[in-house]
């Protein structure tokens, strides 16, 4: 297994600032964020470790979206599933009161 990255290895308060700051600048501008970690947080990570980090986060990113989205899509169908289910046992139990109407003679 290869060894994990600088930008991996940040303090969680950090590379949680970091993942919303390349999140909010479309996981670029990369430049920019390594001044930011060095006068900010006194660490010097490259352009070119950064764009590895930005990268592997986008792609975990664009991951839980799918999987958020097909989830989504799952309870939708089993909402949908659930109210048809609902439904013919309300029209079963319409023809039951029905019935029953025209043996009182009410119907």
């Amino acid at each position: 297994m290869p060894p994990r990255s600088k930008a991996e290895l940040l303090p969680k308060h950090v590379r949680d600032e970091l993942d919303q700051k390349l999140r909010e600048n479309g996981y670029a501008e990369l430049v920019g964020l390594s001044q930011w970690l060095h006068q900010t947080h006194g660490t010097f990570i490259g352009k070119s470790a950064l764009g590895q980090y930005s990268q592997g986060l986008r792609a975990k990113d664009k991951a839980a979206s799918m999987i958020a989205r097909d989830m989504q899509e799952d309870l939708s169908d089993r909402e949908s599933v659930d109210l048809l289910l609902e439904l013919g046992a309300l029209r079963v139990k319409e023809q039951r009161i029905l019935r029953r109407l025209e043996e009182i003679g009410y119907i």
